[in-house]
């Protein structure tokens, strides 16, 4: 599976990117996150951390996760997004 890139601007100071994807250890869900110093502007940018330099990167975590927690994350994400939908209503 090919990576999957999502970039995340809304809040200035915890911007970066969030990386989903399979196949690095056999039977677990990579998922990587890379925060981005807010004095840098990535809203242009698509996923091209290779233009950031190493000082702009403040912050990356990479985990494993097995398919049960994997699947607990997709849970726990659809019931806050049910909750802001609410609260917004």
């Amino acid at each position: 599976m090919n990576p999957q890139r999502f970039k995340c601007t809304g809040v200035p100071y915890r911007q970066g990117w969030i990386e989903v994807t399979s196949g690095i250890h056999g039977g677990f869900v990579n998922l990587e996150v890379w925060n981005v110093t807010p004095e840098v502007d990535i809203s242009p940018l698509a996923s091209e951390l290779a233009l950031l330099t190493d000082d702009q990167i403040v912050g990356n975590t990479e985990v494993e996760l097995s398919v049960a927690l994997a699947k607990e994350l997709v849970a726990a994400l659809e019931s806050a997004i049910k909750a802001i939908e609410r609260a917004d209503a």
